[in-house]
C-alpha cells in the first residue's frame, strides 16, 4: 500500500512550525484543506485520543496521539478508519520537523493507504501543507522570528 509523503522548507523556527501544528485555531486553518470547517479534539499527550469533528458535529477521524516530542514529531494513528467500500483500515499522519536551509524542514507522512485514499489526499495534503508554511512564515515575521533577506 502507497504511502503518501510531502515536504517543504519553511523560514521560521521549528517552535513556531509547532505553534501552528498544535493550535487548534490554526489546525483548524491548514486542515480546511481536507474538509472546510473541520476541527480537532485532543490533549496533545502521547497514547491519548485525537477526534478530528465535522462543523455538524459529525466525526471525521478517530485514533490516537502515537507521538508528540515538541519542535520534533507529532504522529496521529487512525485504527478502523472506513476506507474504500467500507472496509476498515488503518494509517497515521506524521508530522516531522529537522533545521533546514534557512529555516525548518517539515516532512509529512500519511499511510499506508489504498490506492484510492492515495489519489483523493495528495491534493489536500499539498495544499495543508502549503498553508502550515504560510501561517508559521506569516507568525514569524510578525514576531519578528525569521531572517533578514
Amino acid at each position: 500500500m502507497p504511502v503518501l509523503k510531502t515536504s517543504l522548507s519553511i523560514d521560521a523556527p521549528a517552535d513556531e512550525v509547532w505553534r501552528v501544528l498544535t493550535t487548534p485555531e490554526l489546525v483548524r486553518e491548514w486542515a480546511c484543506a481536507y474538509v472546510e470547517g473541520v476541527s480537532i479534539r485532543t490533549s496533545w499527550r502521547e497514547g491519548d485520543p485525537v477526534t478530528w469533528k465535522m462543523p455538524d458535529g459529525g466525526t471525521r477521524a478517530k485514533g490516537t496521539v502515537a507521538a508528540f516530542r515538541p519542535g520534533k514529531t507529532l504522529k496521529f494513528v487512525y485504527t478502523d478508519a472506513e476506507g474504500v467500500a467500507g472496509e476498515p483500515r488503518s494509517f497515521a499522519d506524521t508530522f516531522e520537523l529537522s533545521p533546514g536551509p534557512g529555516g525548518t524542514r517539515l516532512e509529512l507522512t500519511v499511510g499506508p493507504l489504498d490506492e484510492t485514499a492515495f489519489e483523493a489526499l495528495k491534493a489536500p495534503t499539498e495544499a495543508a501543507i502549503r498553508e502550515i508554511k504560510s501561517l508559521a512564515e506569516e507568525s514569524a515575521q510578525i514576531h519578528g522570528l525569521r531572517r533578514a533577506s
